[in-house]
């Protein structure tokens, strides 16, 4: 066991220099190092990890295991090859991806540099900054608690580099210690001191965040990922795609106020597809809908006449009942202009752009999440007369012939509309037409090659070839294309859609009904479906069965269930609470709390006093704490004084063994030139003894009582000292 050192005793300040020669502690600068990086190697390519592991590895069977040392120009060499690597993953050095990578192994290489505390501090410094870099790529609650580890280990680790341990601790030459002693009694102390510490700065966070006027947009705002998932697109190509990844990102929250829809009535309309050019399906149509009208002292805009399908006309092609549901979405961003809402919307913020076809957009992309309120109701027919029929029977010329033949042919045997889409739907339910996620790659002619050849296809094949069918024959169709489906939250109240809920469906237009949603792939007969579909993506089953949702009690759902829950509510509010508290909910708080007719600057100058308030508290109770052990300093200045007057001066780096040792030799540093004095065995037998004293109340569990320095200034007054007689 180390004896600690007799700085306390030592009235004198340990000299820069003296700081500066003692050799660095690295194990806790390199854990420091590894758990700033940690949170970026999920969002990196892999090889990033295994390059600054290699490093890391090289660094510490140098420095700290002495197996070898390190050859000049290492650092030069790695640092080329890493240039490379981040240039072939990427093609380019900036953006992003290619900057943050190269950033996180410009500072994995930084760890060869070091070899000196100015270097440690530089690294750890750095790693503050690096911290904020992995919520480049996730803004979750989960990085944002776990930031709080390399934030204690930096401080850990610049205390580390500063604590005085007895001398052997260290190599007596070199730089960096190979003993690791980041678990023992002091460490433990030391980190209990940090989180005090942080404990203490948390309320000063806090004040700040409620308080500290907001601005209006974020501080900055950087692109994603554009990698394709199963998710939204402005554009449809059935067929072009061999294989659909599906992904279990949210793609947006939705929380109901009052009656909530069943199975069937779970679809998220985004956009509306009404052009073909024989291949892609795209958007065209950005009439604005004059049927809409805003709210007086409300920002919200609602439809002005709401025609509905009477329930006497209802049909097998739609399972509409004319519900009202008033809702708030939470979007994440799609980097689109486009709002999702369920069904067609009633009503929906002014700011919104609403299109005669009923899908919603806003004047910017959503580069940032997003949350409004909206209203919807189930079978709504916006227009009595059809607008811009020829964009909706439109097809190019010279595609799939055999379809365009079919249909005619197919249509001449049906008395109405309405049949002729049912046949479409038989011919899907009754033929050996599969529901996959990976179709076969079709030819020029899709629809051709989707009906008559491989009959195998995702939803876009599916509307894609009912909406040309329904066109060939002159019936107005479109594609729509959105979310189907939603996954109750049983631990909150909320509603959560994924990407893989991505869906197109179709809309049809029959005269005295409008336009009726008509979803083929419910016509498909379910053992043609996909195994993955029915079990890994239960959403999907909705389609196929009878869309509605049993009873389930959260004692029924499995643990990993149940966590999956947890933690999005976790996320959900960390949303709701933190990322999403901005101008407006900060005048919310401010009425509250009655301080809404403070201006900006006087609530900045409240929070400020607040601060200071709070930070002399905190300096008060330091300084009370400080005079509880002024008599401690007292002794040990009177000791100091006694000990004086024999030219004996206390090495604020020695221990106290070290310190008796010379004692007993008499080679103790002296004061001044002039001869030292031996002391006598007895006094320094009652040295020894006071000293042990010392070190027992000093660093016992009660830390020094006030009755205990009362004892250790008693004794020290009663201290008498002699020389030696020789």
């Amino acid at each position: 066991m180390s004896v600690p050192s007799f700085q306390a005793l030592s009235t004198d300040q340990v000299s820069i220099e003296e700081i500066n020669r003692r050799p660095i502690k690295i194990t806790s600068v390199l854990i420091a190092h590894q758990l700033v990086l940690i949170p970026l190697y999920f969002f990196l390519p892999f090889w990033i990890f295994v390059f600054n592991s290699t490093v890391l590895s090289l660094v510490y069977l140098s420095q700290v295991k002495n197996k070898f040392n390190l050859i000049k120009g290492l650092k030069v060499i790695l640092t080329l090859v890493a240039v490379a690597g981040v240039f072939a993953s990427f093609h380019r050095l900036a953006g992003r991806d290619a900057g943050v990578s190269l950033i996180a192994i410009m500072y994995g290489l930084k760890i060869i540099e070091i070899e000196s505390k100015r270097d440690v501090y530089i690294l750890m410094l750095l790693g503050f900054f690096l911290l904020l870099a992995t919520f480049l790529f996730s803004s979750s609650a989960l990085i944002a608690i776990y930031q709080f580890i390399p934030v204690l280990a930096i401080l850990y680790a610049l205390q580390s580099i500063h604590r005085i341990d007895d001398g052997n601790s260290y190599r007596s030459t070199g730089v960096v210690s190979n003993r690791i002693t980041f678990f023992n009694s002091s460490s433990r102390y030391l980190f209990s001191q940090l989180v005090k510490y942080l404990m203490l700065a948390l309320p000063i966070m806090i004040v700040l965040f409620l308080f500290f006027p907001r601005l209006s947009g974020p501080i900055w705002k950087m692109p994603g990922n554009k990698n394709a998932t199963s998710g939204i697109s402005e554009t449809m190509t059935p067929g072009a795609i061999s294989s659909l990844h599906l992904s279990d990102e949210i793609a947006f929250r939705a929380k109901f106020y009052g009656d909530e829809p069943t199975g069937s009535e779970f679809y998220w309309r985004t956009l509306v597809l009404d052009t073909f050019d024989g291949l892609t399906w795209t958007h065209v149509n950005n009439v604005i809908s004059d049927n809409w009208a805003k709210e007086r002292n409300s920002p919200f805009q609602k439809i002005k006449t709401i025609e509905k399908i009477k329930s006497n006309q209802s049909t097998d092609l739609s399972t509409d009942t004319n519900r009202n549901y008033r809702y708030e979405i939470a979007l994440e961003a799609t980097q689109q202009n486009w709002l999702t809402f369920l069904d067609k919307p009633s009503r929906v913020i002014s700011i919104a752009k609403v299109l005669n076809d009923a899908s919603v957009s806003t004047t910017r992309k959503l580069f940032a999440r997003i949350k409004y309120r909206a209203e919807s109701q189930t079978g709504l027919s916006f227009n009595k007369v059809l607008q811009s029929r020829s964009l909706y029977t439109s097809l190019p010329k010279g595609y799939n012939p055999r379809s365009m033949s079919w249909a005619k042919k197919e249509r001449e045997k049906s008395k109405t509309d309405e049949q002729f889409i049912q046949s479409i739907l038989k011919k899907i339910h009754q033929e050996e037409y599969f529901y996959t996620l990976s179709p076969p790659v079709m030819d020029e002619n899709t629809v051709d090659s989707f009906l008559f050849d491989e009959q195998k296809g995702f939803c876009e094949h599916y509307a894609g070839t009912l909406v040309f069918l329904a066109r060939a024959v002159n019936i107005p169709a479109r594609v729509v294309i959105g979310y189907q489906g939603a996954e109750k939250n049983l631990l909150s109240d909320y509603w959560i859609v994924r990407h893989s809920n991505a869906h197109a469906w179709t809309e049809i237009w029959f005269a005295g009904k409008g336009w009726v949603r008509v979803d083929p792939t419910a016509a498909i007969a379910k053992h043609r479906i996909e195994e993955q579909l029915l079990t890994d993506y239960a959403q999907r089953g909705n389609l196929f069965e009878s869309f509605e949702f049993d009873s389930i009690n959260v004692g029924d759902i499995p643990f990993s269930k149940q966590f999956e829950f947890w933690l999005d509510q976790l996320d959900s509010g960390w949303n709701n609470w933190f990322l999403e508290y901005n101008l407006i909910l900060q005048k919310q708080l401010m009425t509250s709390l009655g301080l809404d007719k403070l201006s900006r600057e006087q609530i900045a100058l409240l929070s400020l006093l607040a601060i200071i308030v709070f930070m002399l508290f905190i300096n008060m109770n330091w300084r009370f704490k400080k005079g509880k052990t002024s008599i401690l300093f007292i002794a040990i200045r009177l000791l100091n004084k006694k000990l004086s007057k024999y030219n004996i001066k206390i090495q604020s780096n020695h221990g106290f063994d070290e310190f008796l040792s010379h004692l007993k030799l008499g080679n103790t540093h002296p004061i001044n030139d002039s001869s030292q004095v031996k002391l006598s065995q007895k006094s320094i037998r009652r040295l020894e003894t006071l000293l042990q004293f010392y070190l027992s109340i000093r660093y016992s569990q009660n830390n020094c009582s006030i009755e205990e320095q009362k004892a250790f200034y008693a004794r020290v007054k009663k201290l008498k000292l002699s020389r030696s007689a020789k």
